[in-house]
């Protein structure tokens, strides 16, 4: 019998060596997508590359011939106890946290990411699944930290603990929040205090999403979508507000008769850029980003 694509993709990656091996993937969901009778081989393999190595944790959580939770654990205590900050304890962590969805895990990495100050350490906090202690550590990361990088990883997770980001693998729908994730940025402490209260409120659900992101779709839904009728551009209207954020070209404006935040780029025919505070003439659009037409 021929091999599924799952089983095929697991020992291709066991199998290499070198480059091959740091750069060769594996599916999450192998042992949703290997046939019954792949599943001996499989979990075998699965348990002698983590017994030996450490590797394949996220698999070893969902094994059913052996008891992966415990042997989780077994190495998780050995790493506490011999003072271990890695990445591979990391891992595991993260797995059982997936798996069981106790939250008590999250505080080794949390000490992990305290300790190393490794910040690939909040992307992996950000793509696990969402709890209250996540959304507590992402805002005080994006409150305290000096890293620019480290504070809009924050945000990600940030927006994913709130719901509005439901697939963090998803990179059209986190670019539609684009607009959202700036909002957030500035380098003043005070300021972030006051952005982030505001977000609790709600107040950042009136920033509009940006469309328009390139994706894959079916040559079917392609050719409807040449064919649909276009909607006529949205004339915009011209409104007063102030700069609240900046990154690159694009600046966030806030316009307080409406409570929105304005994702807008400078109009051509203006001379000099404006700075955080300074008020605006902005000619306001409903989709896509707005023109600053004069400061």
């Amino acid at each position: 019998m021929e091999h599924s694509e799952a089983y095929t993709d697991l020992f291709r990656y066991l199998n290499a060596t070198g480059m091959e091996r740091a750069y060769g993937a594996y599916s999450p969901g192998t042992l949703d997508e290997i046939c019954d009778w792949e599943r001996a081989e499989v979990e075998e393999a699965i348990w002698r590359e983590f017994k030996f190595h450490g590797n394949l944790p996220d698999l070893v959580s969902k094994l059913q011939n052996y008891d992966g939770i415990e042997a989780l654990n077994a190495k998780l205590r050995e790493g506490i106890i011999n003072a271990e900050y890695s990445g591979r304890m990391v891992d595991i962590a993260s797995a059982l946290y997936e798996a069981t969805s106790i939250d008590d895990y999250l505080d080794y990495i949390f000490a992990y990411y305290d300790k190393k100050k490794e910040f690939g350490t909040i992307a992996v906090l950000s793509h696990l699944k969402p709890c209250n202690k996540l959304y507590v550590f992402f805002k005080n990361v994006y409150l305290d930290s000096d890293d620019s990088v480290a504070r809009s990883t924050a945000v990600d997770g940030m927006l994913y603990c709130k719901g509005y980001i439901k697939d963090p693998e998803d990179l059209q729908e986190k670019g539609e929040l684009v607009g959202m994730s700036r909002a957030f940025i500035s380098d003043d402490r005070k300021l972030r205090q006051k952005k982030l209260a505001r977000f609790e409120k709600g107040d950042f659900d009136n920033i509009p999403r940006t469309y328009g992101f390139c994706r894959r779709v079916p040559y079917e839904e392609a050719i409807r979508m040449a064919k649909e009728k276009k909607p006529l551009e949205d004339p915009g209207e011209i409104v007063t507000g102030i700069i609240d954020a900046t990154e690159s070209d694009v600046y966030i404006v806030y316009c307080e008769s409406d409570n929105t935040y304005n994702p807008s780029v400078l109009s051509k025919d203006l001379n000099g850029k404006p700075s955080i505070g300074d008020t605006v003439r902005l000619l306001k659009k409903q989709k896509g980003q707005s023109l600053i037409m004069s400061i």
